[in-house]
């Protein structure tokens, strides 16, 4: 796994300004999409067109597609739909669930790197106790992050801050992430031509 200890960040910046520059990435992230050309360029429509033009590069096009755009805290699921519409429902959510998992890892590290567990440095009750059961049950609580909240990258940038493990972090992701990914595709199946209306 990643060695956090070649970063020397902690020693330099106080938990509060980490946790401060934390949060200004993930809002000009999403400033970043909502308000320039290149938000406006993500949409199905383009992105299937895009990956598509690589050929026998499409994968792997789709799997740094997927990544960046988790690290810019834009959700996963629509990149499920252009994995099924590209690739079939075979290999579709298999890549997708890879690129999941890669993305997940990603938004870990990089809020680790800047974040620190700045969380647990806050003292508030409530807070204390929702860390509490992260530390206590991380697979299980990561499970259940993910069944509700699906692929949103928020939930590697904020576990990141907490005291949870990576190798559990990832054992967490794999379960969590797997109900999901065959969940959409079956409703994707089912319902294929009214989603191809609203994303195509």
């Amino acid at each position: 796994m990643f060695n956090f200890r070649i970063f020397k960040r902690s020693r330099v910046f106080p938990w509060w300004t980490r946790l401060l520059l934390m949060l200004l990435f993930i809002v000009g992230s999403m400033f970043f999409i909502r308000y320039t050309r290149f938000g406006i360029y993500l949409n199905v429509a383009n992105l299937q067109l895009l990956v598509h033009s690589y050929g026998t590069w499409s994968v792997l096009i789709y799997w740094i597609i997927f990544v960046v755009a988790a690290i810019l805290n834009i959700p996963g699921t629509a990149f499920l739909l252009l994995a099924i519409f590209i690739f079939g429902y075979v290999f579709g959510p298999i890549y997708a669930y890879i690129a999941a998992l890669s993305a997940a890892w990603f938004t870990f590290v990089i809020g680790r790197w800047m974040g620190g567990k700045a969380l647990t440095k806050l003292q508030h009750p409530r807070l204390r106790q929702y860390l509490s059961q992260v530390e206590t049950r991380p697979i299980r609580t990561l499970i259940v992050l993910r069944i509700f909240l699906q692929f949103s990258p928020l939930v590697g940038y904020t576990l990141a801050l907490t005291n949870i493990q990576q190798h559990k972090y990832f054992v967490g992701n794999v379960l969590g992430l797997l109900l999901p990914t065959i969940v959409i595709t079956i409703l994707t199946y089912c319902f294929e031509d009214f989603i191809r209306l609203l994303f195509l």
